[in-house]
């Protein structure tokens, strides 16, 4: 029996009677083999390769299909809040709207009760001085026996006077008040279309906006609203019977004027005193026309 070689003794086989160590068969296996085994070998090392290969292409398409369904996922989460939140603007501004008007309308309700209050107490005020001038003149009458007809005439313009003079103390007392007053008086008789009352109340708003001596306080946004209002939608539409039947209209125009004029520091209120002369005096001259 003959006795195995050292080489013979370092070689081992698997269990599919493959040689274990493949370097150490390739170094134990006879040159014929050699040539055979170093092909197996590459050819096996070329699969491996493949199948890397084809691994990562197929890691590379699950990326891509990753971040496309990412993409779209993102798409569609914006294009969701993008519709939310214009339902939520919607919502937000109407109730803005609602909230906003709620407020004017309690502000309105606000104004017109302290504007009541201080007219009352006016009108109890100017009872209180007819009263006194009453008591006055029968005093008069009394001590002396009667009054001269001039005495009495100058009583008589002299209480005229006085009450011509009384709106005019009140308004110019509390301008900014009856100013914004007037002002949405003529804003509702715009929107019904009466124009004649629209242009009386914004001449009227106009005046009372001019009345307020601080500038600061001076309220020049709704000023240039009435001034625009009155040049190209109120003189336009008046008629003959519209200066008529609302005298108050040339005399509220004067009254501007003379404000307009008194308030035109640096030329400020120049083309506003143009156009509306302009306009008033063409609807005068169409006025008579027809």
């Amino acid at each position: 029996m003959r006795r195995k070689s050292r080489n013979d003794r370092e070689l081992k086989l698997d269990k599919r009677g493959r040689p274990d160590n493949p370097v150490a068969s390739i170094m134990n296996a006879d040159p014929g083999n050699l040539n055979s085994e170093l092909e197996t070998l590459k050819a096996q090392v070329q699969a491996l390769h493949e199948n890397e290969r084809r691994l990562l292409d197929m890691v590379k398409v699950y990326a891509g299909l990753l971040i496309g369904m990412a993409a779209i996922l993102v798409i569609f989460a914006w294009f969701a809040s993008h519709k939310n939140y214009e339902q939520d603007k919607a919502a937000i501004q109407t109730a803005l709207e609602k909230s906003n008007e709620a407020r004017q309308a309690a502000f309105n309700r606000e104004l017109e009760k302290t504007l009541n209050s201080h007219l009352n107490a006016r009108e109890q005020a100017m009872d209180r001085k007819v009263t006194e001038l009453a008591q006055q003149l029968r005093g008069q009458m009394s001590t002396n026996g009667g009054v001269s007809s001039n005495t009495l005439v100058q009583l008589n313009e002299d209480i005229i006077r006085r009450f011509q003079l009384m709106p005019d103390l009140i308004e110019g007392r509390y301008a900014p008040l009856f100013g914004m007053v007037y002002f949405d008086y003529a804003i509702r008789a715009a929107n019904a279309k009466n124009q004649p009352l629209a242009a009386e109340y914004f001449l009227s708003a106009s005046v009372a906006f001019l009345r307020v001596r601080d500038d600061r306080l001076r309220d020049e946004q709704n000023l240039n609203t009435s001034f625009a209002r009155l040049t190209q939608m109120c003189f336009p539409a008046l008629r003959a019977e519209d200066f008529t039947a609302r005298p108050q209209i040339e005399e509220k125009f004067k009254q501007l004027m003379e404000l307009l004029d008194a308030n035109n520091v640096n030329g400020r209120y120049t083309v506003a005193l143009g156009d509306l002369r302009k306009e008033f005096f063409e609807a005068k001259k169409r006025a008579k026309a027809k």
